[in-house]
Protein backbone atom coordinates (compact mmCIF):
# COMPACT_ATOMS: atom_id res chain seq x y z
CA UNK A 1 0.00 0.00 0.00
CA UNK A 2 2.71 2.67 1.11
CA UNK A 3 4.89 1.45 -2.55
CA UNK A 4 1.50 2.13 -4.55
CA UNK A 5 1.04 5.95 -2.37
CA UNK A 6 4.93 6.69 -3.50
CA UNK A 7 4.50 5.38 -7.36
CA UNK A 8 1.34 7.83 -7.46
CA UNK A 9 3.26 11.07 -5.79
CA UNK A 10 5.92 10.46 -7.95
CA UNK A 11 3.92 10.22 -11.26
CA UNK A 12 2.05 13.18 -9.72
CA UNK A 13 5.15 15.35 -8.90
CA UNK A 14 6.79 14.71 -12.25
CA UNK A 15 3.45 15.02 -14.63
CA UNK A 16 3.47 18.81 -12.79
CA UNK A 17 7.24 19.18 -13.44
CA UNK A 18 6.52 18.51 -17.18
CA UNK A 19 3.77 20.55 -17.23
CA UNK A 20 5.96 23.50 -15.60
CA UNK A 21 8.57 23.15 -18.11
CA UNK A 22 6.33 23.47 -21.27
CA UNK A 23 4.92 26.61 -19.69
CA UNK A 24 8.81 27.52 -19.29
CA UNK A 25 9.48 26.95 -22.82
CA UNK A 26 6.53 28.89 -23.92
CA UNK A 27 7.14 31.61 -22.13
CA UNK A 28 11.09 31.76 -22.89
CA UNK A 29 9.83 31.40 -26.85
CA UNK A 30 7.56 34.03 -26.70
CA UNK A 31 9.45 36.84 -24.46
CA UNK A 32 12.45 36.16 -26.86
CA UNK A 33 10.69 36.14 -30.20
CA UNK A 34 7.88 38.34 -29.20
CA UNK A 35 10.31 41.48 -28.18
CA UNK A 36 12.21 40.72 -30.64
CA UNK A 37 9.73 40.44 -33.50
CA UNK A 38 6.35 42.30 -32.45
CA UNK A 39 8.52 44.66 -30.62
CA UNK A 40 11.49 45.87 -32.64
CA UNK A 41 9.54 46.12 -35.75
CA UNK A 42 6.95 48.78 -34.43
CA UNK A 43 9.85 50.80 -33.47
CA UNK A 44 11.24 51.50 -36.92
CA UNK A 45 9.46 54.76 -37.08
CA UNK A 46 10.56 56.16 -33.87
CA UNK A 47 14.07 54.89 -33.74
CA UNK A 48 14.37 56.93 -37.27
CA UNK A 49 12.76 60.07 -35.79
CA UNK A 50 14.98 59.62 -32.38
CA UNK A 51 18.41 59.50 -34.14
CA UNK A 52 17.49 61.38 -37.53
CA UNK A 53 18.61 58.07 -39.06
CA UNK A 54 16.85 56.33 -42.75
CA UNK A 55 14.42 54.15 -42.79
CA UNK A 56 17.14 51.42 -43.79
CA UNK A 57 19.38 51.98 -41.02
CA UNK A 58 16.28 52.10 -38.50
CA UNK A 59 15.05 48.86 -40.44
CA UNK A 60 18.21 46.92 -40.09
CA UNK A 61 17.85 46.96 -36.20
CA UNK A 62 15.12 44.48 -36.17
CA UNK A 63 17.72 42.32 -39.37
CA UNK A 64 21.00 42.61 -37.01
CA UNK A 65 18.74 40.95 -33.88
CA UNK A 66 17.52 38.25 -36.35
CA UNK A 67 20.73 37.70 -38.56
CA UNK A 68 22.62 37.21 -35.10
CA UNK A 69 20.17 34.77 -33.61
CA UNK A 70 20.21 32.52 -36.76
CA UNK A 71 24.46 32.85 -37.12
CA UNK A 72 24.30 31.56 -33.39
CA UNK A 73 22.00 28.68 -34.07
CA UNK A 74 23.97 26.08 -35.19
CA UNK A 75 26.48 26.98 -32.09
CA UNK A 76 23.34 26.15 -29.58
CA UNK A 77 23.21 22.45 -29.68
CA UNK A 78 26.84 22.18 -28.79
CA UNK A 79 26.08 24.35 -25.88
CA UNK A 80 23.23 22.51 -24.74
CA UNK A 81 25.53 19.45 -24.72
CA UNK A 82 28.18 21.10 -22.80
CA UNK A 83 26.32 23.84 -20.06
CA UNK A 84 22.72 22.08 -20.27
CA UNK A 85 19.36 24.39 -20.45
CA UNK A 86 19.72 25.13 -17.05
CA UNK A 87 22.75 27.37 -17.60
CA UNK A 88 22.67 28.55 -20.95
CA UNK A 89 18.52 29.97 -20.66
CA UNK A 90 18.81 32.37 -17.79
CA UNK A 91 22.05 33.44 -19.97
CA UNK A 92 20.40 34.19 -22.88
CA UNK A 93 17.60 35.99 -20.85
CA UNK A 94 20.39 38.32 -18.54
CA UNK A 95 21.84 39.29 -22.12
CA UNK A 96 18.60 40.01 -23.82
CA UNK A 97 17.58 42.10 -21.27
CA UNK A 98 20.94 44.06 -21.00
CA UNK A 99 20.31 44.62 -24.59
CA UNK A 100 16.59 45.99 -23.98
CA UNK A 101 18.30 48.69 -21.13
CA UNK A 102 21.17 49.31 -23.35
CA UNK A 103 18.46 50.25 -26.47
CA UNK A 104 16.52 52.66 -23.95
CA UNK A 105 19.45 54.30 -23.27
CA UNK A 106 21.34 54.17 -27.10
CA UNK A 107 23.17 57.60 -27.00
CA UNK A 108 23.15 56.80 -31.27
CA UNK A 109 21.41 54.55 -34.09
CA UNK A 110 25.26 52.57 -34.02
CA UNK A 111 24.73 52.08 -30.52
CA UNK A 112 21.56 51.02 -30.42
CA UNK A 113 22.34 48.48 -33.70
CA UNK A 114 25.22 46.96 -31.83
CA UNK A 115 22.65 46.59 -28.75
CA UNK A 116 20.20 44.31 -31.68
CA UNK A 117 23.31 42.28 -33.20
CA UNK A 118 25.31 41.59 -30.21
CA UNK A 119 23.12 41.11 -27.15
CA UNK A 120 19.51 40.85 -28.23
CA UNK A 121 20.64 38.70 -31.07
CA UNK A 122 22.63 36.53 -29.38
CA UNK A 123 20.62 36.66 -26.30
CA UNK A 124 17.54 35.67 -27.65
CA UNK A 125 19.60 32.61 -29.68
CA UNK A 126 20.57 31.41 -26.17
CA UNK A 127 16.80 31.05 -24.58
CA UNK A 128 14.08 31.49 -26.99
CA UNK A 129 15.06 29.85 -30.15
CA UNK A 130 16.13 26.05 -30.09
CA UNK A 131 16.12 25.64 -26.12
CA UNK A 132 12.65 25.51 -26.14
CA UNK A 133 11.87 22.71 -28.09
CA UNK A 134 14.58 21.00 -26.33
CA UNK A 135 13.54 21.59 -23.07
CA UNK A 136 9.68 20.58 -24.30
CA UNK A 137 10.17 18.02 -26.47
CA UNK A 138 12.41 16.52 -23.99
CA UNK A 139 10.24 16.11 -21.02
CA UNK A 140 7.40 15.13 -23.27
CA UNK A 141 9.45 12.69 -25.77
CA UNK A 142 5.67 10.77 -26.67
CA UNK A 143 3.93 13.75 -27.69
CA UNK A 144 7.07 16.02 -29.49
CA UNK A 145 4.72 17.84 -32.12
CA UNK A 146 1.94 18.56 -29.89
CA UNK A 147 4.19 19.96 -27.23
CA UNK A 148 5.76 22.26 -30.02
CA UNK A 149 2.56 23.44 -31.52
CA UNK A 150 2.28 24.51 -27.49
CA UNK A 151 5.66 26.07 -27.22
CA UNK A 152 5.49 28.15 -30.18
CA UNK A 153 2.34 29.35 -30.26
CA UNK A 154 3.07 33.39 -30.85
CA UNK A 155 1.05 34.88 -28.34
CA UNK A 156 3.07 37.63 -27.11
CA UNK A 157 3.93 38.50 -31.07
CA UNK A 158 0.68 39.40 -31.20
CA UNK A 159 -0.36 41.36 -28.14
CA UNK A 160 3.03 43.15 -28.03
CA UNK A 161 2.55 45.31 -30.66
CA UNK A 162 -1.09 46.66 -30.12
CA UNK A 163 0.52 47.57 -26.52
CA UNK A 164 3.44 49.10 -27.67
CA UNK A 165 2.12 51.21 -29.90
CA UNK A 166 0.43 52.94 -26.86
CA UNK A 167 3.33 52.72 -24.92
CA UNK A 168 5.63 54.73 -27.68
CA UNK A 169 2.86 57.39 -28.15
CA UNK A 170 2.18 57.83 -24.47
CA UNK A 171 5.49 57.13 -23.05
CA UNK A 172 8.26 57.29 -25.71
CA UNK A 173 10.90 54.73 -27.12
CA UNK A 174 12.72 54.51 -23.61
CA UNK A 175 10.04 53.35 -21.49
CA UNK A 176 9.10 50.90 -24.45
CA UNK A 177 12.48 49.37 -24.38
CA UNK A 178 12.83 49.37 -20.47
CA UNK A 179 9.06 47.09 -20.77
CA UNK A 180 10.53 45.03 -22.90
CA UNK A 181 13.42 44.41 -20.22
CA UNK A 182 10.92 44.37 -17.15
CA UNK A 183 9.60 41.18 -19.03
CA UNK A 184 13.00 39.91 -19.38
CA UNK A 185 13.19 40.24 -15.92
CA UNK A 186 10.13 38.71 -14.83
CA UNK A 187 11.07 35.62 -16.44
CA UNK A 188 14.73 34.91 -15.27
CA UNK A 189 13.28 33.50 -12.07
CA UNK A 190 11.61 31.11 -14.13
CA UNK A 191 14.74 30.34 -15.96
CA UNK A 192 16.38 29.53 -13.14
CA UNK A 193 14.20 26.70 -12.18
CA UNK A 194 14.39 24.79 -15.70
CA UNK A 195 15.24 21.09 -15.06
CA UNK A 196 17.23 19.51 -18.30
CA UNK A 197 15.72 16.78 -19.57
CA UNK A 198 17.31 13.05 -19.39
CA UNK A 199 20.62 13.32 -22.43
CA UNK A 200 18.84 10.99 -24.90
CA UNK A 201 16.58 13.51 -25.29
CA UNK A 202 19.35 16.50 -26.09
CA UNK A 203 20.82 13.24 -28.27
CA UNK A 204 17.82 12.47 -30.10
CA UNK A 205 16.96 16.49 -30.66
CA UNK A 206 20.68 18.11 -31.21
CA UNK A 207 22.46 18.06 -34.51
CA UNK A 208 25.38 15.04 -34.73
CA UNK A 209 27.86 17.69 -36.25
CA UNK A 210 27.76 21.54 -36.18
CA UNK A 211 27.45 22.97 -39.96
CA UNK A 212 30.89 22.57 -41.56
CA UNK A 213 32.49 21.85 -44.51
CA UNK A 214 33.69 18.12 -44.12
CA UNK A 215 33.05 16.31 -47.41
CA UNK A 216 29.23 15.37 -46.66
CA UNK A 217 28.70 19.03 -46.33
CA UNK A 218 30.14 19.60 -49.98
CA UNK A 219 28.19 16.54 -51.45
CA UNK A 220 24.84 18.72 -50.28
CA UNK A 221 26.27 22.04 -51.64
CA UNK A 222 27.54 20.61 -54.88
CA UNK A 223 24.01 19.97 -55.56
CA UNK A 224 21.66 22.02 -57.67
CA UNK A 225 18.42 21.22 -55.22
CA UNK A 226 19.92 22.39 -51.77
CA UNK A 227 21.09 25.91 -53.82
CA UNK A 228 17.52 26.27 -55.54
CA UNK A 229 15.80 25.22 -52.09
CA UNK A 230 18.27 27.92 -50.09
CA UNK A 231 17.40 30.89 -52.29
CA UNK A 232 13.96 30.73 -52.23
CA UNK A 233 13.36 29.48 -49.00
CA UNK A 234 15.40 33.46 -47.97
CA UNK A 235 13.64 34.80 -49.80
CA UNK A 236 10.33 33.70 -48.10
CA UNK A 237 11.86 34.24 -44.83
CA UNK A 238 13.21 37.56 -45.98
CA UNK A 239 9.67 38.51 -47.09
CA UNK A 240 8.44 37.99 -43.86
CA UNK A 241 11.00 39.85 -42.11
CA UNK A 242 10.23 42.77 -44.82
CA UNK A 243 6.60 42.67 -43.66
CA UNK A 244 6.75 42.99 -39.96
CA UNK A 245 9.47 45.56 -40.28
CA UNK A 246 7.83 47.63 -43.31
CA UNK A 247 3.94 47.36 -42.20
CA UNK A 248 4.00 50.43 -40.32
CA UNK A 249 5.71 52.89 -42.58
CA UNK A 250 3.36 51.71 -45.34
CA UNK A 251 0.51 52.23 -42.95
CA UNK A 252 1.67 55.60 -42.32
CA UNK A 253 2.04 56.65 -46.16
CA UNK A 254 -1.38 55.71 -46.40
CA UNK A 255 -2.12 58.79 -43.83
CA UNK A 256 -3.51 55.54 -41.38
CA UNK A 257 -2.86 56.14 -37.22
CA UNK A 258 -0.06 54.13 -35.75
CA UNK A 259 -3.00 52.35 -33.81
CA UNK A 260 -4.10 51.06 -37.01
CA UNK A 261 -0.74 49.55 -37.56
CA UNK A 262 -0.68 48.23 -34.76
CA UNK A 263 -3.74 46.56 -35.35
CA UNK A 264 -2.25 44.99 -38.68
CA UNK A 265 0.45 43.93 -36.83
CA UNK A 266 -1.59 42.26 -34.46
CA UNK A 267 -3.77 40.73 -37.42
CA UNK A 268 -0.59 39.54 -38.58
CA UNK A 269 0.79 37.54 -35.61
CA UNK A 270 -2.66 36.41 -34.80
CA UNK A 271 -2.68 34.68 -38.40
CA UNK A 272 0.44 33.11 -37.69
CA UNK A 273 -1.23 30.56 -35.59
CA UNK A 274 -3.26 29.42 -38.17
CA UNK A 275 -0.18 29.42 -40.43
CA UNK A 276 1.48 26.94 -38.73
CA UNK A 277 -1.67 24.31 -38.18
CA UNK A 278 -2.57 25.40 -41.97
CA UNK A 279 0.94 24.43 -43.67
CA UNK A 280 1.33 21.01 -41.67
CA UNK A 281 -2.57 20.32 -43.29
CA UNK A 282 -1.27 21.49 -46.55
CA UNK A 283 1.87 19.15 -46.22
CA UNK A 284 -0.48 15.93 -45.92
CA UNK A 285 -2.69 16.87 -48.33
CA UNK A 286 -0.71 18.92 -51.21
CA UNK A 287 3.19 18.15 -50.44
CA UNK A 288 6.00 20.40 -48.94
CA UNK A 289 6.89 21.95 -51.93
CA UNK A 290 3.76 22.42 -53.17
CA UNK A 291 2.92 23.98 -49.81
CA UNK A 292 5.96 26.21 -49.77
CA UNK A 293 5.11 27.47 -53.71
CA UNK A 294 1.69 28.45 -51.63
CA UNK A 295 3.25 30.63 -48.99
CA UNK A 296 4.97 32.80 -51.75
CA UNK A 297 2.05 33.49 -53.55
CA UNK A 298 0.39 34.34 -50.63
CA UNK A 299 2.95 36.68 -50.09
CA UNK A 300 2.90 38.33 -53.83
CA UNK A 301 -1.21 38.41 -53.17
CA UNK A 302 -0.64 40.49 -50.16
CA UNK A 303 2.22 43.28 -51.51
CA UNK A 304 0.24 43.47 -54.72
CA UNK A 305 -2.75 44.70 -51.82
CA UNK A 306 0.06 46.82 -49.86
CA UNK A 307 0.47 48.45 -53.34
CA UNK A 308 -2.86 49.45 -54.79
CA UNK A 309 -4.60 50.24 -52.21
CA UNK A 310 -4.72 51.85 -48.56
CA UNK A 311 -7.85 50.94 -48.06
CA UNK A 312 -8.26 49.70 -44.36
CA UNK A 313 -10.16 45.86 -45.24
CA UNK A 314 -7.18 45.50 -48.03
CA UNK A 315 -4.50 46.03 -45.17
CA UNK A 316 -6.07 43.71 -43.13
CA UNK A 317 -6.21 40.84 -45.86
CA UNK A 318 -2.68 42.20 -46.28
CA UNK A 319 -1.57 41.57 -42.74
CA UNK A 320 -3.50 38.63 -42.23
CA UNK A 321 -1.63 36.87 -45.60
CA UNK A 322 1.96 38.18 -44.26
CA UNK A 323 1.28 36.59 -41.09
CA UNK A 324 -0.06 33.09 -42.14
CA UNK A 325 2.45 32.97 -45.15
CA UNK A 326 5.28 33.66 -42.91
CA UNK A 327 4.66 30.96 -40.50
CA UNK A 328 3.86 28.40 -42.71
CA UNK A 329 7.46 28.34 -43.85
CA UNK A 330 9.27 26.73 -41.31
CA UNK A 331 7.42 23.46 -40.48
CA UNK A 332 7.00 22.35 -44.78
CA UNK A 333 10.18 23.03 -45.07
CA UNK A 334 11.46 20.36 -42.25
CA UNK A 335 9.07 18.29 -44.40
CA UNK A 336 10.67 18.87 -47.19
CA UNK A 337 14.33 18.54 -46.41
CA UNK A 338 13.62 15.17 -44.49
CA UNK A 339 12.05 14.19 -48.12
CA UNK A 340 15.12 14.89 -50.04
CA UNK A 341 17.55 14.23 -47.96
CA UNK A 342 16.59 11.67 -44.95
CA UNK A 343 15.40 12.65 -41.57
CA UNK A 344 19.36 11.45 -40.27
CA UNK A 345 20.60 14.40 -42.64
CA UNK A 346 17.77 17.00 -41.34
CA UNK A 347 20.08 18.89 -38.33
CA UNK A 348 23.15 18.96 -41.19
CA UNK A 349 20.85 20.35 -43.81
CA UNK A 350 19.13 23.21 -41.87
CA UNK A 351 22.51 24.12 -40.52
CA UNK A 352 23.82 24.91 -43.51
CA UNK A 353 20.65 26.13 -45.23
CA UNK A 354 20.45 28.54 -41.97
CA UNK A 355 23.95 30.41 -43.03
CA UNK A 356 23.22 30.47 -46.81
CA UNK A 357 19.53 31.66 -46.17
CA UNK A 358 21.59 34.96 -44.07
CA UNK A 359 21.94 37.13 -46.78
CA UNK A 360 18.04 37.63 -47.59
CA UNK A 361 17.18 37.00 -43.86
CA UNK A 362 19.78 40.16 -43.17
CA UNK A 363 19.28 42.29 -46.08
CA UNK A 364 16.18 42.22 -47.95
CA UNK A 365 14.50 44.72 -44.68
CA UNK A 366 16.58 47.32 -44.71
CA UNK A 367 17.27 47.01 -48.89
CA UNK A 368 13.30 47.81 -48.75
CA UNK A 369 14.02 51.01 -46.53
CA UNK A 370 17.10 52.35 -48.63
CA UNK A 371 14.95 51.99 -51.66
CA UNK A 372 12.00 53.55 -50.01
CA UNK A 373 14.04 56.47 -49.14
CA UNK A 374 16.01 56.53 -52.80
CA UNK A 375 12.54 56.62 -54.44
CA UNK A 376 10.63 58.67 -52.36
CA UNK A 377 8.05 56.10 -52.15
CA UNK A 378 7.17 52.34 -51.61
CA UNK A 379 6.09 51.49 -55.21
CA UNK A 380 9.81 49.91 -56.24
CA UNK A 381 9.57 48.04 -53.05
CA UNK A 382 6.24 46.37 -53.97
CA UNK A 383 7.58 45.34 -57.33
CA UNK A 384 10.48 44.07 -56.15
CA UNK A 385 8.93 42.04 -52.97
CA UNK A 386 6.18 40.46 -55.42
CA UNK A 387 9.04 39.62 -58.06
CA UNK A 388 10.73 37.86 -55.65
CA UNK A 389 8.04 36.46 -54.05
CA UNK A 390 6.56 34.76 -57.11
CA UNK A 391 10.26 33.42 -58.62
CA UNK A 392 10.18 31.83 -55.17
CA UNK A 393 6.44 30.08 -55.54
CA UNK A 394 7.65 29.06 -58.99
CA UNK A 395 11.15 27.30 -57.23
CA UNK A 396 9.10 25.42 -54.88
CA UNK A 397 6.17 24.57 -57.60
CA UNK A 398 9.09 23.50 -60.10
CA UNK A 399 10.65 21.25 -56.78
CA UNK A 400 7.40 19.33 -56.69
CA UNK A 401 7.13 18.37 -60.27
CA UNK A 402 10.83 17.71 -60.12
CA UNK A 403 10.40 15.34 -57.07
CA UNK A 404 6.98 13.72 -58.64
CA UNK A 405 8.35 13.05 -61.89
CA UNK A 406 11.33 11.25 -60.00
CA UNK A 407 9.36 9.18 -57.57
CA UNK A 408 10.33 11.57 -54.80
CA UNK A 409 14.26 11.18 -55.55
CA UNK A 410 16.94 13.79 -56.29
CA UNK A 411 19.49 12.28 -58.90
CA UNK A 412 22.19 14.82 -58.04
CA UNK A 413 22.26 13.08 -54.26
CA UNK A 414 24.34 10.13 -53.55
CA UNK A 415 22.86 7.63 -51.37
CA UNK A 416 25.46 7.76 -48.57
CA UNK A 417 24.18 11.64 -47.97
CA UNK A 418 21.01 9.63 -46.96
CA UNK A 419 22.12 6.98 -44.54
CA UNK A 420 23.41 8.66 -40.89
CA UNK A 421 26.00 10.79 -40.56
CA UNK A 422 29.59 8.95 -39.92
CA UNK A 423 32.90 10.78 -38.46
CA UNK A 424 34.48 12.11 -40.82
Amino acid sequence: MMEHVRADAFDTGTARLRRGMLVRAMLAQNTGTGCAFGGLAITVLALQDRYGASLGMAAMALSLAVLSMTAFGPLIAGAIARWGLRRIMPAGVLLSLIGYISLAYAPSMLFALAACGLLIGPGAALFAALPPAVLAGGWYPEARGKVMGITYLPLFTTVIPVVGVSIVQTYGLKVFFLSLAALHLLLLPLMLGVVDPSMEALDDQGPAESPGLGSRHIVILGGAMFWMIAVADGILNGTAITGGAHILPIVTEYKASMEAGAVLLAVSGASSIMGSLFSGYACDRIGAANTLGLAGVGFAIAWVLLAITGWMPALVVSSFLIGLCGASVFPPLNALVVQIYGAEALPKVLGLLGVMTLPFTFLMSPAAGWLRDYAGNYEPVFIAVVIASGAAAAIFFGISRYLARNGGSVSDIPEAVLSPVNPT
